[in-house]
């Protein structure tokens, strides 16, 4: 179960942990957040996600257990595609294939972006995703897939272990953005963890999630970081997020995986989430535009063999 929302292009700009949103009138971008968001983006959590490098994979089931967002800084060493995967490699070695455009509303050709928007040092509001089970994708998600690419850290098979035990294609959506651009604050309705690559290109992010404060539900203050280069960083179910890239042309790829599963981040969430009555759980959930006010409910833990799933 996932759905990508209708995501909005955003332009921010970035003053220490605490975001500022540019003036519309000076911005090439349309405006992308109302003013309750923008305030809500400003006060952010004193919290700061943690960085780890050289973990083990009986580490790393722990942190996913904990359902800590965490990233690894080392996470993408050995890859072939490190430092050669960027927004002008895609352009030139994959012209065919495609991504949606946010700013255009319609599907656009990795080689087209050029004609479409001019030089790379010109882009205004370039920005968009693409998923590998598109037809004019099929062939270039061969190499976007290579299981070469996995984390060190990663138990075998995490990426293609079904919840019912079957084996499937990594579960993957990529990203593309110029400077400026970026999405609003929105929940991703899946059960899985994302495992978020960021290959080119700086990306602000922020993360919170369902809390009870004050006997009270409610989102928590929003942790914001910076995502660099060769970073990888894991954030689960339930958690609002947005991004903003700050410099460079941004490519990334989120990963979903059922297992090793947030068993312990997932019993806490829908404790707090069935403490309260129905109505204020879709209230709280509707503040995300989220199609599915109950996805949450609807996750499931399964069991096959020495592996526990959350799908």
């Amino acid at each position: 179960m996932y759905r990508l929302p209708i995501l909005a292009v955003l332009l921010l700009q970035h003053d220490s942990t605490v975001y500022y949103i540019a003036a519309r009138y000076t911005s090439p971008c349309p405006p992308w957040i109302p003013h309750s968001e923008r305030r809500w983006l400003q006060q952010p959590s004193s919290r700061q996600i943690r960085r780890v490098s050289g973990i083990s994979e009986k580490e790393f089931v722990r942190l996913v257990d904990r359902g800590e967002p965490v990233i690894v800084t080392d996470a993408m060493q050995g890859w072939k595609s490190w430092n050669r995967f960027d927004c002008d490699y895609f352009i030139k070695t994959y012209p065919t294939a495609e991504y949606f455009d946010w700013q255009k509303g319609e599907k656009i050709q990795f080689g087209a972006i050029p004609a479409v928007y001019g030089d790379q040092e010109t882009w205004d509001c370039a920005s968009g995703f693409f998923d590998t089970f598109w037809e004019a994708n099929k062939k270039a998600a061969v190499d976007w897939l290579d299981p070469k690419h996995e984390p060190y850290f990663l138990p075998a098979g995490s990426l293609t272990a079904g919840p019912g035990g079957h084996l499937r294609k990594p579960m993957m959506t990529g990203f593309l953005g110029t400077p400026g651009t970026g999405v609003s604050p929105h929940l991703d309705e899946t059960c899985e963890t994302f495992m978020t690559v960021q290959f080119s290109g700086v990306k602000n992010w922020s993360l919170s999630w369902p809390e009870v404060h004050d006997g009270k539900l409610r989102w928590s203050q929003p942790m914001v970081f910076t995502l660099n280069p060769g970073e990888i960083m894991l954030w689960y179910v339930g958690m609002r997020h947005h991004t903003e890239v700050v410099s460079g042309c941004s490519l990334s790829f989120s990963y979903r995986f059922s297992t090793p599963a947030p068993l312990n981040y997932f019993d806490k969430l829908t404790k707090a989430l069935q403490s309260f009555s129905q109505e204020e759980r879709r209230k709280l959930f509707a503040e995300t535009k989220a199609q599915d006010l109950d996805y949450a409910e609807q996750c499931k833990i399964q069991k096959n063999g020495d592996r526990v799933h959350l799908s």
